[in-house]
């Protein structure tokens, strides 16, 4: 494997260049374009990914965005909507917008600074909510500059490393592409709240990009033996305490997905009633807010959030 230097740069991030470069469609550009004026020139860029970037042409998709901000103060309005998204980032919102041929494109995006982003993209950050999603294919669109563009393709190379460090102790070499990736993602998956199978999922998206993740283990562990990559060795105490952080994020993440949820409940109107209907898909569990809840979710979310723990939505 190759060390970056200035005149020769990260190899893995030129990998992750050259295989999750996406032209966006017209509708893409035309949403990022009305994200980018609804708050006011703060936006550094965006980063898509979710199952839109995998079938773009579709309508039907939801897109999904992170976008990345100079300032969470300058960026929202409401002082303690900024406090919120610097305490508990993302936040996210929702957009909608219908085109000149009359078809309708929705938008969830996620709003994070990019300093934020950079660090919850490494080890510095415990739970896996964004290192464990931007490991997987996502694009770059719009950076502000060539400095942005680079600070967070640093990030994600550093992101997918991470994850890699992450899954070794868990497994025991030599093991195929396939085996490797499904694994740390389903870990990653486990700690949120998620409708799908976690092994399915996570399977089905090593599958769909396998040339990319065959690439990026052939950087990480070197060439491959008959399909299989020799991971380097890892002591027994290395193992039990990978487990160990893996169990934790497992105890936390769901709690911190749902607290989360609940604070973005406020950023578009039946905010709250759409969170309540993806923790029912997400576990089954529900309630029934008062009208004081909805209108003020913000300030009602540690009942709301307990009364939902007490039936079982975060287990």
């Amino acid at each position: 494997m190759v060390n970056p230097t200035p005149a020769n740069p990260d190899p893995l991030i030129a990998l992750l260049k050259h295989y999750d470069h996406v032209e966006p469609s017209a509708r893409v550009k035309t949403v990022c374009d009305a994200i980018s004026k609804r708050h006011n020139g703060h936006v550094l860029g965006f980063v898509y990914y979710g199952s839109s970037l995998r079938d773009m042409n579709n309508a039907d998709k939801m897109l999904d965005f992170y976008v990345l901000i100079d300032s969470y103060r300058k960026t929202h309005k409401n002082p303690l909507r900024a406090a919120l998204n610097a305490m508990i980032p993302p936040a996210v919102y929702y957009h909608e917008m219908t085109h000149q041929d009359g078809v309708l494109t929705t938008c969830k995006y996620s709003l994070i600074s990019i300093k934020a982003f950079e660090n919850r993209a490494t080890s510095k950050a415990l739970l896996s909510t964004v290192w464990g999603r931007f490991s997987q294919p996502c694009v770059m669109l719009f950076p502000k500059d060539d400095t942005v563009n680079d600070r967070i393709m640093q990030a994600r190379a550093k992101a997918v490393r991470h994850i890699a460090s992450e899954t070794i102790p868990l497994l025991e070499g030599p093991v195929d592409t396939a085996t490797f990736w499904a694994r740390g993602f389903r870990e990653s998956y486990r700690t949120e709240l998620r409708p799908e199978s976690s092994d399915g999922r996570s399977r089905e998206i090593v599958a769909r990009y396998q040339e990319r993740y065959d690439a990026i283990m052939a950087e990480l562990f070197g060439a491959a033996d008959e399909s299989l990559y020799a991971l380097p060795p890892v002591s027994a105490g290395a193992k039990r305490r990978c487990k160990t952080r893996w169990a934790f994020r497992r105890m936390l993440g769901k709690p911190m997905t749902a607290i989360r949820l609940i604070n973005n409940a406020a950023t578009f109107d039946g905010g709250l009633d759409y969170v309540l209907r993806k923790l029912k898909n997400h576990s089954g569990v529900t309630i029934e807010p008062t009208s004081f809840q909805r209108k003020h979710p913000v300030i009602c979310a540690p009942v709301l959030g307990w009364k939902l723990w007490r039936k079982g939505a975060f287990r």
